[in-house]
């Protein structure tokens, strides 16, 4: 999924500080307020200013920790603030953050090379391209991008980017979107990358998380 402040709820869970699962139930993140509120079908007790961690899942991973002080709490609802957010490994690889960044792709095309028009009325032969794209999205696991071209989604992939340095990153396609004005939007799982753009990229991700931390 991507990484977004605004959804109304999540799937939480309350935690001890020693990281000692309490109560499962959805959150919901006020920026405005600097308060992350949990509810659940029976909510512990809690003192005002005792201390909790709350953190935040996704298909069963825990993504995001928001530790702080109970403000209000009731038999179906805690409310915390003074809120210390810390993002945690495994948004890097559930998260998809939203980049806009220009890449190039090796891929193998169906139609004749641009340019390139013969005598007679041949069926093109497949060929190879590197195409100019738009990289709209990243995670450690996968990788969305935008271009005009209709790819065989059964192919390899080869994105390559300068910043982040990543270098021939093998991608498989997993869904292609017809987003209309000749433009197609694929969502990609990494399926090979090098340790030195792994590395860059690793790097990278770490700055998004930082970036859209809720309560910098």
């Amino acid at each position: 999924m991507s990484y977004s402040k605004s959804d109304p709820k999540f799937p939480g869970v309350i935690k001890t500080l020693d990281d000692r699962p309490v109560e499962s139930g959805t959150i919901t993140v006020s920026q405005e307020n600097k308060s992350v509120e949990f509810r659940g079908e029976f909510v512990p007790l809690y003192n005002r200013g005792e201390h909790l961690k709350i953190v935040r899942t996704q298909d069963g991973v825990e993504v995001i920790s928001y530790t702080g002080e109970v403000y209000l709490s009731s038999p179906q609802m805690l409310r915390i603030v003074s809120i210390t957010e810390e993002m945690l490994p495994g948004a890097r690889s559930v998260f998809l953050y939203d980049v806009d960044l220009p890449a190039k792709l090796q891929a193998e095309l169906t139609r004749p090379p641009k340019g390139k028009f013969g005598l007679f009325h041949r069926k093109p032969q497949p060929h190879e391209e590197v195409l100019d794209v738009r990289v709209h999205a990243v995670s450690l696991r996968q990788i969305k991008f935008t271009t005009e071209e209709l790819l065989d989604e059964t192919q390899p992939l080869l994105l390559s980017l300068e910043e982040p340095r990543l270098q021939k990153v093998q991608l498989t396609i997993n869904h292609m979107i017809d987003l209309g004005q000749s433009k197609r939007g694929y969502k990609c799982s990494i399926a090979s990358i090098d340790a030195a753009s792994r590395s860059n990229l690793e790097s990278y991700i770490s700055y998004l998380s930082t970036q859209n931390s809720s309560f910098r």
